[in-house]
């Protein structure tokens, strides 16, 4: 097999971008179907910079790896970047693996310094249950697992979970675009001690939440206070494909403010949400849960009827004290077809 040539990712790469995600979902049946207009939605995220954090290697005019890192709005204290990995099933070589994996460490180290400095950065991935291949390889590569999330699923046509009741004087209202600054606001302030978040800018929310194309406003739902002026809770879904008789409803976002947790607020919420999906016609609804979330180590998905049908695990790789490691592997100025540009769970 001939040797790759790596460069960093162009717009116009976009279909041979989605040529190999479509090659990797045939082989690993993780569920992702992306077309080209969804890559380039996905290029222009915050936090992706395609001349500097991306890395392509390329077998003549096939496209069959490729790394796309995402930096965050916020160290907090720990900057975790993120990447998104993927090579061809016939190119699956150690030899590709670590070249990859390589630039791909060397651009998250260079774009973490030039937005944080010193600060402590972890670059972070993550697997299908499927990909063992590349759970393996991030192993090798000093990866270290960190958490699992599972898939879960509903058959809206044979379940019917009744909603309780509210408390007195609030309301459950679909998304409107009138409650975006407040939901941000909500949005921020629910996750501020979580291990790992940061806040939102509205720019952000918008390009990634209530502005993407995915998003559904009409099968989301918040719940507002006795006065409207404060979300207690929320679920926000999003939906990738409309398809005839099999549509999936993607419950994405949800949050409830931390005083009220334990007042069946979220059951109340979601289950209104899963009646609602179904009279819009979804057949499916479908969430990922992490296993350190209290109500999936509860059991309440189970009990509402959600059944796991898919895994995924959490990697980490630890950059800190990596820039001197970095300069050293590659001194000077880089040219943009060697320069250490790599870059999706």
């Amino acid at each position: 097999m001939s040797e790759l040539a790596w460069r960093p990712l162009a717009p116009a790469d976009a279909p041979r971008a989605a040529e190999l995600l479509a090659a990797c979902e045939r082989a690993d049946r993780t569920g992702d179907r992306r077309g080209a207009q969804d890559v380039l939605d996905g290029w222009a995220a915050s936090g992706v910079d395609l001349a500097t954090g991306t890395i392509a290697g390329w077998a003549g005019a096939e496209l069959v790896a490729h790394a796309v890192t995402r930096t965050r709005e916020h160290a907090g204290p720990v900057h975790e970047m993120t990447v998104e990995l993927a090579v061809h099933p016939a190119h699956r070589t150690p030899d590709t693996a670590a070249q990859l994996l390589a630039r791909c460490r060397r651009t998250a180290v260079r774009r973490h310094r030039e937005r944080f400095g010193d600060t402590p950065a972890e670059l972070h991935t993550r697997t299908h249950g499927h990909q063992r291949w590349l759970a393996d390889v991030l192993d090798a590569s000093g990866y270290r697992r960190v958490r699992s999330y599972r898939g879960m699923r509903l058959d809206l046509a044979a379940h019917a979970p009744a909603a309780p009741a509210l408390p007195p004087g609030t309301a459950i209202v679909p998304f409107e675009d009138g409650y975006e600054a407040l939901l941000l606001a909500a949005r921020n302030e629910i996750f501020a001690g979580n291990p790992g978040s940061v806040p939102m800018t509205p720019e952000t929310w918008r390009h990634s939440v209530t502005g993407s194309p995915y998003f559904r406003p009409e099968a989301s739902s918040l719940l507002l206070s006795a006065d409207s002026r404060e979300i207690l809770c929320y679920l926000l879904s999003t939906e990738l494909a409309d398809t005839a008789g099999e549509r999936e409803l993607y419950l994405a976002n949800a949050g409830t403010r931390p005083d009220l947790h334990g007042k069946g607020l979220y059951r109340a919420v979601f289950t209104h949400t899963l009646a609602r999906a179904r009279a819009q016609g979804y057949r499916w609804a479908v969430l990922d849960v992490d296993s350190t979330n209290p109500m999936a180590a509860g059991g309440f998905y189970e009990r509402i009827g959600l059944q796991t049908f898919r895994t995924w695990t959490g990697h980490a790789l630890n950059l800190t004290g990596e820039a001197k490691r970095w300069e050293a592997d590659a001194p000077g100025v880089a040219t943009p077809l060697e320069r250490p540009g790599v870059t999706a769970a």
